[in-house]
């Protein structure tokens, strides 16, 4: 064999080695981006069974001894239904949705940590005595000042606290008017949005998942103040 043959060969099997190392590495990445996949989502599968029952068990005490707690009933891989059965009367057929982070995706867990989103509960219902017409109240807060720079806690601030603003499709809306006073007296800062509706579930309300975490003041009374708002419906 020549020198220029030998070299040929010598090159072509370097070649051949780095091909095979590329590979190697190429194949030891994926099996190491596979079983991070893997462990990501057992631990985040765990993880999320575990704040359900804990999220369960918030439900129940938030209860205070006027009803059950049911099982959790999974509708998608981050939000899951909890049946109620209350003996307070006012609500029938009632249940809590739970909607958490989805941690099995890390994209989409991380976008809504950046994006500020936040676990929600709602808790849904039937009346007694059903709505004769829709109403949907959401819960706004806009905090505005010259410069993000200014301290709110100078002397010579002066906040202005606005009434609810109330867009109604119905010719006779002093009947809707008079629900949003009643509702806007009550204490429901905790509460994002509020619903009335003719068909089931008659009655709506969403809140922050954190409302009934154990050192939240107001967990213990939040059914009182849903009952409160139900209550409004006779208004209707």
């Amino acid at each position: 064999m020549s020198p220029a043959e030998r070299f040929l060969t010598s090159k072509a099997t370097l070649g051949g080695i780095l091909v095979a190392t590329h590979m190697a590495v190429l194949g030891i990445i994926l099996i190491a981006v596979l079983a991070l996949g893997v462990t990501w989502h057992n631990v985040c599968l765990r993880r999320k069974q575990n704040k359900a029952k804990e999220v369960v068990r918030w439900i129940q005490t938030s209860l205070a001894g006027r009803g059950h707690a049911g099982g959790v009933s999974w509708t998608t891989s981050s939000s899951f239904r909890v049946p109620l059965r209350l003996t307070c009367g006012v609500f029938q057929r009632a249940w809590v949705m739970v909607d958490l982070h989805a941690q099995q995706n890390p994209f989409l867990w991380i976008f809504r940590k950046i994006a500020g989103k936040r676990e929600i509960l709602t808790f849904q219902a039937d009346l007694d005595f059903p709505p004769t017409f829709s109403l949907q109240v959401k819960n706004f807060r806009w905090f505005a000042r010259s410069s993000r720079k200014a301290s709110i806690n100078r002397p010579g601030w002066r906040f202005e606290h606005l009434p609810p603003i109330m867009i109604s499709t119905k010719p006779r809306h002093q009947e809707v008017a008079s629900a949003m006073t009643s509702l806007s007296k009550g204490d429901n800062s905790e509460f994002l949005d509020i619903n009335f509706q003719r068909r089931s579930p008659h009655f709506s309300a969403t809140l922050p998942l954190e409302a009934l975490a154990p050192n939240a003041p107001s967990r213990t009374y939040l059914l009182d103040v849903m009952r409160e708002l139900a209550g409004s419906a006779t208004f209707f």
